[in-house]
């Protein structure tokens, strides 16, 4: 109960009357709307906030979106023994539906995508007021944040892909928000394969904050993942090419070798492309 209540502590946006914070109010409430947004996105109003200050970087979140989802796909039992199986489906919906406005959802193809909502550069004796210059609570920010995004940013299309498609399966019952996350997840993830490269390459803010390898390990990882919510196996299919887990580096260990995070997840990957493997087995063995 109370990891998961770090998260409601976390949230941003207008906040729902139960959040069991009650330090915490509704906050960011223009993000998304400042100049240069793209008109696709209408409104960043939302998602959860980063550590200790009040930027939204979306490639973490991502990832403990995905993560939170397949802890209830593996262990939904152990949350509704522990009482606590509502209040993971409210966080884990809270995180995707701000993840769905970050792009054109309802679209089969996007060409831009939502990285990140404010801002922590302080170089060069930075003073423009932002989320690591001014240090106060994300209620009081009066200033401009910021709308960050990209147009080559396999790694972060690719992760969000899984955390929507992961939590297509967390959702299943609710068969239409379980289809607008897959459709949604369909389209990040051709975007990741369309549109080539880093969410992070120098100059951009990610490279300092939460800078990405490669996005060899997101193209495996949102790979299983599709074909866990979809049953797609060109998806299986992928995830399994041995060229594309040779660059993700599965054949030549690393000092990140076997270490899931947020950056590397290899080790994930590989535990989901086996059960997809086997899973596909099982499927054919019994339909022959």
């Amino acid at each position: 109960h109370k990891a998961l209540l770090f998260f409601n502590a976390q949230k941003s946006g207008k906040l729902p009357r139960h959040n069991n914070v009650s330090w915490r109010g509704n906050s960011g409430l223009q993000d998304g709307k400042g100049d240069g947004v793209p008109p696709v996105i209408k409104d960043l109003v939302g998602g959860y906030y980063d550590a200790g200050d009040a930027i939204t970087f979306n490639f973490p979140m991502c990832f403990s979106m995905t993560m939170l989802s397949w802890s209830v796909i593996e262990y939904s039992g152990k949350y509704q023994a522990a009482g606590e199986l509502g209040h993971v489906k409210d966080i884990i919906k809270w995180g995707t539906d701000y993840l769905l406005k970050n792009f054109n959802s309802t679209a089969d193809t996007i060409t831009q995508l939502g990285m990140q909502v404010g801002s922590g550069d302080t170089s060069q004796g930075s003073t423009t007021p932002n989320d690591h210059y001014c240090w106060m609570r994300p209620e009081d920010i009066d200033y401009d944040r910021p709308t960050q995004t990209c147009t080559t940013c396999s790694d972060l299309a690719a992760e969000m892909a899984a955390a929507l498609a992961a939590a297509s399966i967390v959702f299943k019952d609710n068969r239409a928000y379980s289809q607008k996350l897959v459709h949604g997840a369909t389209t990040l993830f051709k975007f990741s394969r369309d549109s080539r490269g880093r969410y992070s390459p120098n100059g951009r803010e990610a490279s300092v904050f939460y800078n990405s390898t490669s996005y060899w390990d997101e193209f495996v990882w949102g790979g299983a993942w599709m074909y866990f919510a979809t049953g797609n196996s060109s998806y299986l299919k992928l995830a399994t090419t041995p060229r594309l887990a040779k660059h993700a580096g599965a054949f030549w260990g690393g000092p990140d070798y076997g270490v899931l995070s947020w950056d590397n997840k290899l080790t994930g990957a590989q535990v989901l492309s086996i059960s997809s493997l086997f899973l596909l087995s099982f499927l054919l063995f019994y339909a022959t």
